[in-house]
C-alpha cells in the first residue's frame, strides 16, 4: 500500500512543479506587445488553451496602450470570466467593474458579473445584474435561464435560514438575537411582514431599546407603508448609535417617504460615508429610495 501512495506523492508533486514552471515562464517569456503581437495575443486570449496562459495573454492585451477601449472590455470580460473559473471572484468582480466603465451598455458584462454574484450566494445582487442585461438585451436567453435559477436558489436559502432559526428558537423561544434575525430575515425577503412585526416586538420585550431590533423593526414598519412608526424606530435607532450608517439610511429612506427630502438625502450621504455600499445593499433587498409624499401626491 506504501508503494502505491508515494507513486501517486511524486505524481501530484510533478504536477506541482510543472505548474510551477509554467507559471514562471509565463510571467517572465511574455514578449512586450506591438500592433501585430497584440491582435495574436487577443486570439489567444479569446481562444482555446489552458486558462492559466489565456489569462496571461489577456493581461497582456489589456495592458498594451495601443489596446482600443472596445478590445480591453472585451479581454476584461474574457480575463473576469477566467478568474470566476478559478473561483476568484473579488478579481472576478473588478474585471467586470473595469468592463463596465469602458462599456457600460455591454449586456454580456452585466450578465457575467451576475454569474459571480450567483456562485457567490449573492443572489439578490445576481437578479440585480441579469435585470440589467435582459433591459439591454431582452430575450438574452443565458440570462433568462440564470435570472430563474437564481430567484430558486434565493428561495431555496431563505427556506432553509427560517428552518434552522425556527429550530433554535423551540430550545430558546426568548432569544433576542435569534428573534431578531428572523425578523430581518423575513422583512429583507419580504416573507410574511406581521410575522417578521411579531419576532422583532418580542425580542424588543425582552432587550428593549436594542438599537439593531429598532432598526430591524423600523425597515418592517417602512415596508408595511407605516411611515411614522418606522420614523419613531430609525430615530431611536440613531439616538442609541449615531455613526450606524445603517440606521442612518433606514432614516433616510423614510424620511424622504414623508416628504423630508432634504433631511433624507443628508441621512443617506451621510450613511455612505459611514457604510460605503449602503445603498448597494439595500438595493440587493429590493429596497429603492421612494419618491418623496409631494411627488406622488402630485402624480395623483
Amino acid at each position: 500500500m506504501e508503494a502505491p501512495a508515494r507513486a501517486v506523492a511524486a505524481r501530484q508533486g510533478m504536477k506541482a512543479l510543472i505548474a510551477i514552471a509554467l507559471a514562471v515562464c509565463l510571467a517572465g517569456c511574455i514578449q512586450p506587445l506591438n500592433a501585430d503581437s497584440a491582435d495574436l495575443a487577443w486570439e489567444r486570449c479569446n481562444g482555446g488553451g489552458p486558462s492559466e496562459y489565456r489569462l496571461s495573454q489577456c493581461s497582456a492585451v489589456i495592458g498594451f496602450s495601443g489596446t482600443t477601449s472596445e478590445r480591453r472590455a472585451a479581454a476584461l470580460i474574457v480575463r473576469g470570466s477566467l478568474r470566476a473559473e478559478a473561483r476568484q471572484y473579488q478579481r472576478a468582480l473588478a474585471d467586470f467593474g473595469r468592463a463596465l466603465r469602458l462599456d457600460a451598455d455591454n449586456p454580456q458584462i452585466f450578465l457575467q458579473r451576475g454569474l459571480v454574484h450567483q456562485a457567490s450566494g449573492a443572489f439578490d445582487v445576481a437578479v440585480q445584474d441579469f435585470d440589467h442585461a435582459l433591459a439591454l438585451q431582452p430575450g438574452l436567453q443565458a440570462a433568462l435561464d440564470s435570472r430563474a435559477a437564481a430567484l430558486q436558489q434565493r428561495l431555496t436559502s431563505f427556506e432553509q435560514d427560517i428552518a434552522r432559526l425556527d429550530q433554535r428558537l423551540q430550545q430558546t423561544p426568548r432569544d433576542p438575537e435569534l428573534l431578531n434575525g428572523r425578523c430581518w430575515l423575513r422583512v429583507i425577503n419580504n416573507d410574511n411582514l406581521d410575522a417578521a412585526l411579531a419576532d422583532c416586538n418580542a425580542s424588543l420585550a425582552v432587550r428593549p431599546n436594542d438599537p439593531n431590533v429598532l432598526d430591524s423593526r423600523g425597515l418592517v414598519q417602512y415596508k408595511r407603508g407605516d411611515y411614522a412608526a418606522a420614523l419613531a424606530d430609525y430615530d431611536a435607532a440613531v439616538r442609541l448609535a449615531p455613526d450606524s450608517g445603517h440606521f442612518l439610511y433606514g432614516r433616510g429612506l423614510t424620511r424622504i417617504a414623508l416628504g423630508m427630502t432634504e433631511e433624507g438625502a443628508a441621512d443617506q450621504a451621510r450613511a455612505e460615508e459611514l457604510a460605503p455600499g449602503i445603498a448597494r445593499q439595500y438595493q440587493s433587498y429590493n429596497i429603492l429610495p421612494p419618491k418623496p409624499a409631494s411627488e406622488s401626491e402630485s402624480a395623483e
